[in-house]
């Protein structure tokens, strides 16, 4: 069953760039899609969130979060990695551009290792969380505090296509 805060933006796939053998492998969307159903029962009713969020320019978040708790939204993009946390640091910098919170989440091992590069996380104000779903087991190692995305007109496109998907849901219900 998907949960009522869980939105399908229906990007475009990029596994479907890899040759078959490579594409069937499911490790890295077995973890996303592990992750966001742990990630999303513990916030019911606090927001939306959905897999392959896609914004021009700036590549497409495994998982993003629009945190409606507050008065004002709060995005929150993650980048999933089974091995490369070089990678996803590299990838959600680019989200941080759009989003106001920024997170590689890594299986526990693989966060381990990424953990002795903590400063450059810190530098980059992007977080380290590490996930292991047999135990469903979240590990928050650093979130950077409170920021803004860095650019407000990213941002503002990023809530008003969720806002969009918000509203196209609501509606079929």
């Amino acid at each position: 069953m998907i949960s009522p805060s869980v939105i399908d933006f229906k990007a475009f796939n990029p596994r479907q760039n890899l040759p078959v053998a490579v594409a069937r492998k499911r490790g890295e969307s077995n973890f996303v899609a592990a992750f966001q159903r742990h990630f999303t029962a513990e916030r019911e009713g606090q927001g939306f969130g959905g897999r392959h969020f896609e914004l021009a320019g700036y590549g497409i978040a495994d998982f993003v979060w629009m945190d409606l708790a507050s008065s004002e939204p709060v995005l929150i993009a993650f980048e999933m990695k089974m091995k490369d946390w070089r990678r996803g640091i590299s990838q959600a910098y680019r989200y941080s551009y759009f989003a106001d919170c920024s997170i590689v989440v890594l299986p526990v091992g693989v966060a381990n290792r990424a953990e002795a590069q903590i400063g450059l996380f810190k530098q980059l104000g992007i977080g380290l969380w590490s996930y292991e779903p047999k135990s469903q087991t979240l590990e928050e190692r650093f979130t950077p505090g409170p920021a803004k995305a860095r650019s407000a007109v990213a941002r503002q496109k990023a809530i008003t296509r969720i806002s969009r998907k918000i509203e196209l849901r609501k509606r079929r219900e």
